[in-house]
């Protein structure tokens, strides 16, 4: 697929959006001290990390992440809320590449108190900012309590399933049930886990019947809470329930998502509550954000158009004059390249030629 604008544009429609619900825009270094990679390696999507020595001997990184950088540097106090987008490059191995590159991400960050409300806007953001690339897109929501809720019930084997449940593995998990004689309950939740999809409301409804725990039971309610919100504002045909995300259970806790776009095989957007992540790094309070990876998806936008209103061709004698009547173009609110030549790849609507002394043509 081709989407019908370029990166620039989707950016600064971004931007706007963020910008709409009172998100403050975030600026970062393109450093950070190596050790807050090491420490939360697991967090980051690609593991490796661009190192060097600072010339005080410090071991410095490239950032390959947003959000430790963010929850890193802002101390949020008690009953308060922060809520930043960013527009940044990150530095890492793209999906499929062997190379490290230079890759654009947006996203928020909502840090803080955080309530049903926040999760909702912060989900319908995610859903408003995959709209501003296609509107062909579905968001996975799942959840972590109904996850390791479910990995709780199977003991020393939680391991295992968790793996079977990534992977979608139903047939490897019925020997492993029958291997160590499984109740028919607990078959019967990781199936339906392992299947859940199709309508939302009938997903959960399904799910609900499976719960084995509390866990289970207070994670499909508040997906269920948050379902009946997106679907009121419009949201609920673009929503669909996966509880095999595969997230890091060591940082995030509570609704996670996955957004996707049809016609690309990744997914494009991902995202969820991550309050562990905030423990872990001393910090208090709860967090819930997403990020686009623009520049994984950069191949299908449509390329940024070289072009100008009015191409002005000069020579040694009329260098001049061609600077002249381009300024006095470019006050009347034409764009203009000046050029030795006809450059290669540039489109143009009328050109001027001093050499010839042409006047305008078409």
């Amino acid at each position: 697929m081709i989407i019908n604008k370029d990166e620039n544009t989707v950016v600064a429609e971004l931007s706007a959006l963020y910008k709409s619900r009172g998100f403050k825009s975030y600026k970062l270094g393109c450093f950070e001290e190596y050790s807050l990679y090491r420490d939360n390696k697991d967090f980051l999507i690609a593991k490796n990390v661009i190192t060097f020595s600072d010339l005080d001997g410090r071991l410095l990184a490239m950032r390959p992440d947003v959000t430790l950088s963010i929850i890193r540097h802002n101390e949020v106090s008690s009953g308060c809320t922060e809520k930043f987008y960013y527009n940044e490059k990150v530095y890492r191995q793209a999906t499929g590449s062997k190379n490290y590159g230079e890759i654009s991400q947006s996203g928020v960050e909502v840090i803080g108190d955080i309530d049903v409300a926040s999760m909702a806007e912060t989900i319908i953001l995610a859903c408003e900012t995959l709209t501003k690339i296609s509107s062909d897109y579905v968001l996975d929501l799942s959840h972590m309590g109904f996850i390791e809720g479910l990995i709780s019930e199977f003991g020393d084997d939680g391991e295992t399933v968790s793996e079977f449940l990534k992977k979608k593995n139903y047939h490897d998990f019925i020997t492993l049930a029958e291997k160590n004689g499984y109740s028919q309950r607990k078959i019967e939740a990781f199936k339906s886990a392992v299947t859940a999809c199709g309508k939302t409301v009938e997903t959960l409804k399904n799910a609900e019947k499976v719960c084995l725990n509390n866990f289970m039971r207070d994670a499909v309610e508040e997906l269920q809470t948050l379902y009946a919100i997106l679907d009121k504002f419009g949201y609920g045909d673009k929503i669909s329930i996966n509880f095999s995300s595969g997230v890091n259970a060591d940082y995030y806790n509570g609704v996670t998502f996955n957004g996707y776009i049809n016609g690309i095989p990744h997914y494009v957007l991902s995202g969820g509550r991550y309050d562990k992540l905030l423990k872990k790094m001393n910090k208090a309070g709860g967090a819930i954000g997403f990020a686009l990876y623009l520049g994984e998806i950069e191949r299908y936008f449509k390329k940024c158009e070289n072009s100008v209103d009015i191409l002005i061709i000069y020579d040694d004698k009329s260098q001049i004059e061609a600077l002249e009547y381009a300024e006095n173009m470019i006050k009347e609110g034409k764009s203009v390249r000046i050029s030795l030549n006809k450059p290669e790849g540039l489109s143009y609507k009328n050109i001027k030629n001093f050499v010839c002394g042409g006047d305008l043509n078409d």
